[in-house]
């Protein structure tokens, strides 16, 4: 468990740097590995056989010395076997020194410059019967490999030489420093072309994102590059394929969504024109009748009763108005947009008791396509109908106006507010349907519905519909529609 937590929080880290920062982090991760592997081979491998040629070096020197030095140690000639040490001394860069003692162990000839070392007298004594023995010496001057040969199975004496491991060491050194030398260059060449290599491939996919966000708006233009016919070509490929079939299917879901909320400003049409002309009409003439009742001779029971029912038919006939006008506003239809929330601003700020302030400018005069004004009235009647149901709020603003090539409507409230992302993010089923049904209401006529709140902090819902994707109509077209 330890292990995948580990590996989650690795993960956690290292995925979060991008696809460029990966790609570069696992050249120098491969270079840095071969330069490590290359200064351990070196410093291993090589190390070793160059210390190991030392070595049989050392023997061979130290055996055709020994074999040089019999006679000269037999016949005492000090002189021939000092120079035959120095001799061997110079031509040798690794020799750090020779010497020779006789049987018993007295020195006769050195190559120390400034006094022969005892301690070294009582180091590397060859056992009986031995050809030759090495010992590895650590001296002032570094480890030095000490071979010592007898002379006559050391019945002569013994010569010593000392291979120094210096050379060897300097030499390993220098390979490393070439290592790391090369190593650097190769890491630098190696990040620019994988830097290169890194923005090449993630161009089409940083492409490929902005076409995912464009797409999650809604903008379907956008398509994924497909540059080659590798992973990311064939995903290209996919995604705009995917993109298409997305296009096709909100081009069906917009064309059905409008005819449904077409067919149902239609309904609504229909039955506000029922309501107002056969219904209103009814209660017209049983307020009439009524009337006559209570002013025609009889009990005063009877007109009472009358006077009551008459009261009540007053009432039910307001109700259905305003039912009438909830349902189709006659002023959305005869005059506009702007009188029509005119007056629904009105009516709801007596009803409910709320202050309303209403700005709208920039369409004096002017008209939308029908469709696009009865999709701002009911925006704006529902922002107002939350606020109602909702906000809690005391005082409420509404702006209509045009700002730059959009046309602006903000309803804001100062309520009790709530969390925008805790709604949003609900299932459809269980969001607020009237906040999904503006943002529908938004889309099918090419605008932006953003919502703004936070608990206490108050609501400000903004439409902003760009004017080039509306129709604005003048006076000769207005008669066109039959307005």
């Amino acid at each position: 468990m330890k292990i995948k937590a580990l590996w989650t929080a690795f993960w956690s880290k290292a995925g979060a740097v991008s696809v460029r920062t990966k790609i570069m982090g696992i050249v120098m991760l491969c270079v840095l590995s071969s330069g490590v592997g290359m200064i351990w081979l070196v410093q291993g491998e090589v190390s070793t056989a160059l210390k190991s040629q030392l070595r049989e070096r050392g023997i061979a020197i130290g055996t055709g010395l020994a074999v040089q030095s019999q006679d000269l140690v037999l016949t005492n000639n000090q002189f021939a076997l000092y120079s035959l040490s120095r001799e061997t001394l110079k031509a040798d860069q690794d020799l750090a020194y020779v010497f020779v003692l006789d049987a018993e162990g007295n020195i006769l000839v050195h190559t120390f410059e400034g006094g022969f070392p005892l301690d070294l007298l009582g180091v590397n004594i060859p056992p009986l019967g031995a050809e030759y023995q090495v010992e590895t010496l650590q001296t002032e001057d570094g480890l030095i490999r000490d071979v010592v040969v007898p002379l006559l199975g050391g019945q002569a004496g013994v010569v010593r030489i000392g291979m120094s491991e210096a050379r060897v060491a300097a030499t390993v050194g220098q390979y490393v420093r070439d290592i790391l030398v090369w190593m650097v260059l190769i890491l630098v060449l190696g990040l620019s072309v994988a830097y290169v290599l890194a923005s090449i491939l993630t161009r089409p996919l940083a492409r490929m994102v902005e076409a995912s966000r464009a797409v999650s708006r809604g903008d379907f233009r956008w398509r994924a590059p497909v540059w080659a016919k590798d992973e990311i070509g064939r995903l290209g490929t996919a995604f705009n394929d995917m993109s298409q079939k997305l296009k096709r299917k909100e081009e069906m879901r917009t064309h059905l969504l409008a005819k449904v909320i077409s067919a149902q400003e239609e309904e609504r049409k229909r039955i506000a024109r029922e309501l107002h002309d056969e219904t209103s009409q009814a209660l017209t003439a049983l307020m009439v009748g009524l009337k006559l009742i209570e002013d025609s001779p009889g009990s005063s029971a009877v007109r009472q009763k009358a006077s009551e029912l008459r009261a009540t038919a007053a009432e039910t006939l307001a109700g259905v108005h305003d039912l009438a006008v909830a349902l189709r506003p006659g002023a959305l239809d005869d005059i506009g947009l702007v009188a029509a929330l005119h007056r629904y601003v009105r009516d709801f700020s007596a009803k409910l008791n709320i202050e309303v302030d209403s700005y709208m400018r920039s369409l004096e005069g002017r008209r939308l396509l029908p469709e696009v004004e009865t999709a701002i009235y009911r925006i704006v009647q529902e922002a107002l109908t939350n606020v109602a149901k909702h906000a809690q709020a005391k005082n409420v603003s509404m702006i209509l106006e045009c700002r730059g090539l959009s046309l602006v409507t903000i309803v804001e409230d100062d309520g009790k507010g709530f969390d925008v992302d805790t709604i949003m993010n609900l299932e459809r089923e269980e969001k607020r349907l009237g906040i999904f049904g503006m943002m529908e209401r938004a889309s099918l006529i090419g605008g932006t519905l953003t919502i703004e709140s936070q608990p206490g902090m108050g609501t400000t819902v903004f439409l902003e519909v760009p004017l080039e994707l509306m129709e604005v109509l003048d006076e000769q077209d207005k008669a066109a529609f039959g307005r």
